[in-house]
This record gives structure tokens, sequence and C-alpha cells, in this order.
């Protein structure tokens, strides 16, 4: 499942905030004699890393991105703000200044089916890594299909005075993986953060053809699901049960509806809220 959201001024305060204190446990165990781990903080969620596609070389170039970065190493949180609120990369290159109601960047949220999240939160290990190696494929591949199908700026054109689209180069966003819902059920997501100021292919920044972005969300979600579900059934042998015609989602084989039922806190309220608070007029709520 993909969903796309509009982001403001100060939006990735909230990401930022949650992979901080992300950091800081993992700092505090490692003081402990824990380790590292998987970075994991109390509320579950990993320190973020880059995402970036398409061409890396120009990307990196023009950006100032490293070749750790550039290859899905850890974002550093004050990079990312800065790139998001004020369209500033890491090496000091600037796109046009934003306007005051300016969307200053797209979070793309791509969420496991629940049967995963639950299965992965309850296994061993060694099957938990295969599980968060699968998700980090899809979304990969989603991005790339993004990168393909609706990386694009419009840029003006003289002889018609219409803008025209203009393939990027390449996209880069900042990845911040959750564990759980806000309920603290098992609910493996990761929003990935995708900065309005990308690089065009004369170097400057500019923003996102968002009209492409949005046209494409739905087919990414769903290559989204189907990459997870080849790997998981490359690497575990995972069967699946029939795939939503929508959503491109299926549960795993075997995990009853039940079993996801009691482990949906936040839906259930949500549900139990609509039926009490929303009126359906004309078969809409």
């Amino acid at each position: 499942m993909l969903t796309i959201s509009r982001l403001s001024r100060w939006s990735i305060g909230y990401y930022n905030d949650t992979a901080n204190q992300a950091r800081q446990a993992s700092m505090d165990r490692q003081a402990a004699g824990g380790g590292l781990g998987e970075y994991y903080s109390e509320g579950d969620t990993r320190v973020p890393t880059w995402v970036v596609v398409g061409d890396k070389a120009t990307v990196g170039e023009a950006t100032g991105l490293d070749g750790a970065a550039l290859d899905g190493g850890f974002a550093d949180t004050e990079v990312a703000a800065r790139w998001l609120d004020d369209g500033v990369t890491p090496n000091g290159e600037a796109g046009r200044a934003f306007g005051t109601n300016g969307v200053h960047g797209f979070d793309l949220m791509f969420a496991a089916p629940k049967s995963v999240s639950l299965l992965r939160s309850l296994t061993d290990d060694v099957a938990e890594k295969v599980m968060q190696n699968a998700h980090v494929k899809a979304v990969e591949a989603a991005m790339t299909y993004l990168h393909e199908h609706a990386g694009y700026t419009r840029v003006h054109n003289p002889l018609t005075s219409n803008k025209d689209l203009q393939r990027l180069p390449g996209l880069v966003a900042i990845a911040y993986q959750h564990e759980t819902s806000r309920c603290g059920d098992p609910h493996l997501h990761t929003h990935v953060i995708v900065p309005n100021r990308q690089v065009r292919a004369d170097g400057r920044l500019v923003s996102i053809d968002s009209k492409s972005l949005y046209h494409e969300a739905k087919a990414a979600g769903i290559i989204y699901q189907a990459t997870l579900r080849h790997e998981l059934h490359a690497e575990r042998g995972f069967e699946w049960q029939p795939v939503d015609e929508h959503s491109g989602m299926a549960e795993i084989a075997g995990v009853t509806a039940a079993s996801i039922k009691a482990w949906s806190q936040r839906s259930t309220r949500l549900r139990e809220w609509a039926k009490d608070n929303l009126v359906v007029v004309d078969g809409e709520p």
C-alpha cells in the first residue's frame, strides 16, 4: 500500500524527532553493553537512511551526497531537514525559494500487509532479517518505478509557451522506517520523504511534477506489494491469499482474519469512531 501526502515547512520535524530518539536509544544501549542491534528506539523507529534512484553519479555531483549516502547509508537529520525546509542540499546548493504556502516535499508511505508485520514481530532473528530485506527491496523497486514513470519536472517551452515535462536524472529521498502503529500494534511501514527540490539534468534544483507523482502512486504501491510477495516467497516459501484488485495487497496464507483483527487496534478504533460519528449520504461518508 502507498499513500502520498504533501509536506509543508517544518513537517519533517516529527520524523526527525522519532529518528533522533532512536539514535539516542541506540547509544544508550551501546553504553550499557547492549550493542547497537538493529537501531530500534523504544518507539520502534529506525534511524533514517538515504534513498537514491536513477543516475546516482549526476545526483551526487550536484548535491554533494557521498558514496555512502548514494548507496543508502544513514541520513543526518539536520541535513535532511535543511533540504526539505529550505531546499538546500548537503553541498549548499539551493533552488528557488519556497513560497509561503509552498509544497516542500512529499511523504510516500509504504505499508506492508498486516500479516507480514504480525509474523515479523513474532519470528526469530533470521526470518526477521529476511522480511526486513524484502521490505527494503520492495520500497526501492517502487521508488525506481516512480523515477522512471513520474520523475519529472516542468520547464518553460519558449516556442509554445507551455510547460513541458522533463525527466529528472534521479530522485533523492530520506526513508524513515517505523515498526508499529500509534497504538503499538505491529505495523511495518516506511515514510519515504521526497524533498521538492530535485536535481535537473543541468544541475539546477527544481520542483517535482506532482501530477505525475500522484498519477503513478497506485502503480508504485502495487509494485511494492508484488516485489514484497516475490521476495518472501523466494526466500522463505511464503504463500499468499488472493490479491486485492484495488490495493494490490495480499495477506500471507494461513494468517486468519481474526488474528489480523486482534492485532489491529488502531483500525478497529477508527471504525468504531466512524460508526458513531460519520453520517452516510448517498452512499458516501
